[in-house]
């Protein structure tokens, strides 16, 4: 019987080929569900093709025999629609009887080449006639010369809707979804993820422009005269534009010069450390000259506008009450120093866009900060900053790449924070990185060095790049475990090019100041698993992303462990408070804090106290000086208190069973599009009703805008830091008492226990608890 026949590979026995007649076309009878499910094969497993056997089908006119090799075959070895040998034509020996003599079938037509040359063809359903091979053209056959191309066809669309089946059956399984194949990731042959991630230090190919077989000056001289209004040159052939200056000496006032010292100094720890976007030896020495006529008259308009943007960031690291007011007026000052009609760019105003976005972004504007980020984009292209040219001057060559570089990086990190698209493409840009040396080793007469260390703004590059590829696998609703572990890989890498102090696992002193690149690579690694823990993702999905989310909290909370003390030579710091508490309030962005917060909901969550008493003293420290702190206070004293809550209704449940506490550890995934799920099924549109029209903040009185704006009225981080301390004891206590008692009744929570003003003061003392008070601990609700 033809099914206990040997497997013999993609092709029929020879004994079964014997007793049937030879087909001359595929068949159509085809069995979806023989395809989808192959049956179990009983002999050796051929080999999975790294690519499609489809990738050279045919089309609707054309198609070769040599590219005609099926991977659909049975179990045993012979093609599906082989006709089996019947009952009746088999006899008592078990040999086929002898049937009558037919009339055979004319031979299939021949290929077109042999067909014009009138020549025998003895082309076969795999393989190329002999003729066309010895003349190394295509073997194929036509709709004019053969009607079996027809059926051909059906059979090949038929395989391809069978393949694409099978793909995404096996993407559905492994849990990444492609709804829109908008995502830049790739399946191999099994369905599983092939993430394109780029290499640490892999740098951009250059793009290959063919030369003109003869010189058109004439012609580039006649199109930049006529072309005029019509044309515009593109960037690497455009001429610059000199700068203009500020004929009026009242445009501004400058701030008194130590402000401005101080300003400066600020920047240039907190913000240039990271992005060093200005060539600052140049930039000082402008910077003197003006302070030494003590007017703008004269100075350059697009450079005194980077220098009032640069006071607007370097006052938001500063400890001054008042500072997001100061900021603005900066800003506004920045703004109506720039002519914004003007139609041709310099590096000088993508300069300004840019941190004018990075302030708004520390004054918690992310919409603003969101659209000046756009602009600054649009600048950068419109002047080519996205691709390799020149020659340029030594240092407007490295500064180039430099700012490019740095609204790259920008741009990755608010899109993968705000849940907004990249603006930038990687395949749409080719400049080289930029040299990981300081600018005071760059002028004009010396040639640029090469080094082969990394500074912070390689480090965050090498981060950021993979953003692009993050923001879109967070549109899936589940992330699988292979892409999961793709990234990981890939974070690790850029781990190991870091100094050895940022590896969490060291116990080296960390500059507050140089916490960015690490930052930046914890937030993305959280972000990345804390996708996981939203209720679209099976049990054994999320049980693991909580999992991973507590390593990465635990891991910033070792980090944050090491700057929480006085660093080793320290110089003396201003304020009132110690020093790693003023370092690390300057220090802070609005990253860092939104980071920290996240962390925070994680650790209270999976009762890991003593690693988030390490995140509330932080916060303690940063206090009022950042404006999303008492933000972020607000909602962690919410979560604390329906914690408490929960325990005096003796909610029995779990807390990893409980959907609405997992939303509110969640956070900020609910206000992204692709992550959020709990406004599924809310009022949307005209239902909604009217918020109150908003005042400008500049039109406002700065620190008490943001007050009325974000609700100061809570507990404050000391109820905070006492409430996790006093549930750490409590949890100390009971898993004492579990060893000491073989079983404890438990009697119910007495009401009055469980206010916030009753809880006791222990930021001094060790927490002290009576039997009565041992039961209000989170871990009694698991």
């Amino acid at each position: 019987m033809a099914s206990s026949l040997p497997p013999q590979g993609p092709f029929p026995p020879p004994s079964a080929l014997a007793a049937a007649p030879p087909p001359s076309r595929p068949g159509s009878g085809l069995q979806m569900a023989h395809l989808l499910h192959p049956p179990t094969q009983q002999g050796p497993v051929m080999p999975m093709p790294t690519s499609s056997p489809y990738a050279h089908s045919y089309d609707s006119a054309s198609g070769s025999p040599a590219d005609r090799s099926s991977i659909l075959t049975d179990a045993t070895g012979s093609l599906p629609d082989a006709p089996a040998l019947m009952p009746s034509m088999v006899g008592a020996a078990g040999q086929p009887q002898q049937k009558r003599a037919y009339r055979q079938r004319r031979k299939d037509p021949s290929c077109d080449a042999c067909r014009e040359r009138k020549v025998k063809c003895d082309a076969s359903e795999s393989s190329s006639c002999t003729e066309c091979s010895n003349r190394k053209v295509r073997c194929q056959f036509t709709k004019e010369t053969n009607r079996r191309m027809s059926s051909i066809k059906q059979v090949q669309d038929l395989e391809k809707q069978l393949s694409s089946t099978k793909q995404q059956l096996q993407q559905l399984r492994s849990g990444v979804i492609r709804s829109d194949n908008a995502m830049d990731i790739d399946f191999d042959v099994s369905g599983q993820p092939v993430l394109k991630l780029p290499d640490v230090g892999y740098r951009p190919p250059r793009r290959n422009r063919p030369s003109v077989p003869q010189g058109l000056s004439v012609a580039r001289s006649h199109m930049r005269n006529y072309g005029r209004g019509v044309i515009k040159v593109p960037p690497p052939y455009r001429q610059s534009i000199s700068p203009t200056v500020i004929a009026d000496s009242n445009v501004t006032a400058l701030p008194s010069k130590a402000v401005a010292d101080r300003l400066l100094s600020q920047y240039h720890t907190y913000v240039h450390s990271v992005l060093p976007i200005i060539h600052w030896p140049s930039f000082m020495a402008e910077y003197e000259q003006v302070y030494q006529a003590g007017t703008l008259r004269g100075a350059h308009r697009e450079w005194t506008a980077v220098l009032f943007s640069v006071f607007a960031c370097g006052i938001m690291h500063t400890l001054e009450p008042n500072k997001e007011h100061e900021a603005q007026a900066f800003l506004l000052s920045s703004t109506g120093i720039v002519d914004t009609w003007v139609d041709d760019f310099t590096l000088d105003q993508a300069r300004v866009t840019l941190l004018i976005s990075i302030a708004l972004y520390e004054m918690n504007s992310r919409s603003a900060s969101w659209v000046w980020l756009g602009t600054a984009v649009r600048i950068a292209q419109d002047i080519g900053l996205h691709m390799e040219s020149g020659p340029w001057p030594a240092v407007e060559a490295e500064m180039r790449k430099r700012l490019w570089w740095g609204i790259y990086a920008w741009d990755r990190l608010l899109s993968l924070e705000l849940g907004k698209p990249i603006s930038i493409h990687d395949q749409d840009c080719d400049v080289d990185l930029p040299c990981p040396i300081d600018e005071q080793f760059i002028s004009e007469a010396g040639h640029v060095p090469e080094g082969s260390q990394t500074n912070p703004l390689l480090a965050i590059i090498h981060v950021v790049r993979s953003i692009g590829q993050l923001t879109k696998t967070l549109r899936s609703p589940v992330i699988s475990p292979a892409t999961l572990e793709i990234f990981d890989r890939h974070f690790n890498a850029c781990l190991a090019t870091f100094p050895i102090n940022y590896h969490p696992k060291s116990d080296l002193y960390l500059d507050p100041s140089s916490l960015a690149p690490i930052i930046y690579l914890q937030n993305a690694r959280l972000i990345l698993h804390r996708h996981n823990i939203s209720p679209h993702c099976p049990t054994e999905v999320r049980y693991p992303a909580f999992d991973h989310c507590l390593s990465i909290a635990a891991d910033t909370t070792r980090v944050l462990q090491r700057c929480m003390h006085s660093p080793p030579t320290s110089p003396t710091y201003g304020g009132v408070r110690g020093e790693w508490q003023t370092l690390l309030a300057s220090s802070a962005t609005t990253l860092l804090c939104t980071h920290i917060w996240r962390c925070l909901l994680i650790l209270i969550f999976r009762e890991d106290f003593a690693a988030a008493l390490v995140c509330v003293q932080a916060c303690k420290a940063i206090g009022n000086s950042h404006v999303l702190m008492n933000p972020c206070g607000r909602y962690v004293a919410f979560f604390l208190k329906y914690l408490l809550e929960r325990l005096q209704r003796n909610d029995s449940r779990p807390l990893d069973r409980d959907e609405e506490i997992i939303a509110y550890v969640s956070g900020d995934m609910q206000g992204t599009t692709d992550s959020s799920w709990i406004w599924q099924g809310s009022e949307t549109g005209t239902k909604l009703e009217t918020m109150p029209s908003q005042v400008s903040p500049t039109l406002q009185n700065g620190r008490a805008a943001a007050a009325s704006e974000q609700g100061l009225d809570w507990e404050g981080w000391e109820w905070i830091d006492r409430t996790v301390e006093y549930l750490a004891g409590e949890a100390r206590r009971r898993s004492q008492e579990r060893r000491d008692v073989p079983s404890v009744v438990p009697r119910p929570i007495e009401s009055h226990k469980l206010s916030p003003d009753s809880i006791p003061n222990t930021s001094n003392t060790a927490p002290r608890s009576t039997p009565s008070h041992s039961r209000m601990t989170i871990a009694n609700i698991i």
